[in-house]
Order: C-alpha cells, then structure tokens, then sequence
C-alpha cells in the first residue's frame, strides 16, 4: 500500500511539472494534502522542488533535471518524507528513557572479553539495573576476599 502511495505521489506530481513546464514556477497542493513547489521551469528544465508534508516537514532538491524526471525525483523524495516520519516516530517513542552502555567482560581464560551493548531504559529499569548491579559488585567484593 505505500509503495502504491509512493507511486501516486510521484505519478501525480510528474504531471504537474509536465502540464505546467516552461511555466518558470508552480505551487500546487496534491490530492494528499502536500504542497508542492516547482521552481527553475524553463523549456524541459525543473531547476528545484519543495514538497511541505501535512504535519508541516518539508524536504527540497535543487540540483536540476529534466521534466520528465520529475516522477523519479518525486518517489525519492517520499522516500526521504516516510524516513523522516519514522525518525520522528522513533525519537517520539524513546523520549524520556535514558541511553545506556553496558560492557560485559569475560574474565576467563587468557584474554578478557569484552562486549559492549547500546540500551534504551526506562528511568525504573535504569534504577533496576543499578541495583543489581550493584550486588552484583558487592557478591564479586565477597567472593574476592573470601579467596
């Protein structure tokens, strides 16, 4: 379903630049509700675009091509609003937890062994993790000096 979007998206937009081509520029609006800007239209020419998504992200291109690519240009700029919105989801989803290294050692052996790992905790697992660490530094400590 979203590459048919993709696709509508980008057919839609190849149009407009088609039927309005040496026009110099445009401003349209799609049937999604995106506001489009072509800019630099002269003769088989598109010298930049602008596409404002509904929730007001915006992503441009300014680098000139011919009319007939526009569709092409259009479906990688959908590729780059939908990035966006996951980034955006994402960011959303981890606010308020707190990022965390963790390194776990293997001490076994001849060599140590260390790995270290990225987490995302919520501030009542962080407080968990500590605590258990915690004892398990304290079980180490006992152990250590009892050898």
């Amino acid at each position: 379903m979203a590459n048919d979007q993709r696709s509508a998206f980008a057919t839609e937009i190849g149009s407009l630049a088609r039927k309005y081509k040496g026009i110099g520029r445009i401003e349209a609006t799609t049937k999604n509700g995106y506001a489009v800007l072509l800019t630099g239209m002269w003769g088989e020419d598109v010298g930049a675009i602008v596409i404002t998504g509904p929730d007001g992200h915006e992503v441009r291109r300014a680098d000139g091509w011919k009319v007939n690519k526009t569709a092409v240009v259009a479906e990688l700029l959908w590729d780059v609003l939908e990035e966006d919105k996951t980034r955006a989801a994402e960011r959303e989803r981890m606010a308020g937890l707190k990022s965390v290294s963790i390194t776990s050692a293997n001490a076994i052996g001849w060599t140590a062994d260390k790995e270290t790992s990225r987490y995302h905790l919520t501030p009542q697992q962080l407080a968990h993790l500590r605590a258990l660490a915690e004892q398990m530094a304290a079980t180490n400590t006992a152990v250590t000096a009892a050898e």
